[in-house]
């Protein structure tokens, strides 16, 4: 019953939708596979209003979240392994990554979740529960971590550059 409700709220909620070839009829369709199948991997689910969602164990590798709203959901050990294909995304190009770009992650738990790779520049992560997670690879620039739990995560090889993190500034890997 809550998923019904979730899947008639974000049809209905006044969606923004992307520049036009039936972005919104493929992006409700990825809604309820969404709901109904708590996996979307490679869906194109941008602009969308999830706050407050429970996505306990999805598998959404490759889905393209850019704007997206997930603040206050529950992202507890999702799969969103991708690679940093930002520039690939801009140009027009299949993306087949996980992106995050400019996503509201305020306040979110992603503790355990795989973000492996994932395009999460310019995310705000503030206040998020980042406990265990995986950025490996990720790409976390002038993402806001602010006041994040951060314990057990790891950030092996992740891009961060002008990423505000708890203790303030990193950009320990800027170019």
């Amino acid at each position: 019953m809550k998923k019904l409700f979730t899947v008639l709220l974000l049809i209905f909620s006044g969606l923004t939708f992307g520049d036009g070839n039936n972005d919104w009829q493929k992006i409700d369709e990825n809604i309820i596979k969404l709901n109904s199948l708590n996996s979307c991997q490679g869906c194109l689910l941008r602009n969308t209003n999830f706050v407050g969602a429970d996505f306990n164990n999805a598998s959404l590798s490759g889905a393209d979240f850019i704007s997206a709203d997930l603040s206050n959901s529950n992202l507890y050990n999702a799969d969103l392994e991708g690679s940093s294909l930002f520039g690939a995304e801009m140009n027009g190009s299949n993306l087949e990554n996980a992106n995050l770009f400019g996503s509201n992650l305020f306040a979110v738990n992603l503790s355990g979740a795989n973000l492996k790779g994932a395009n999460l520049i310019e995310a705000d992560l503030s206040l998020a529960n980042l406990s265990g997670a995986n950025f490996a690879q990720a790409n976390l620039t002038n993402a806001n971590l602010r006041d994040a739990e951060l314990s057990g995560a790891t950030f092996d090889g992740a891009i961060l550059c002008n990423t505000l993190m708890p203790w303030g500034v990193d950009n320990s890997s800027c170019q």
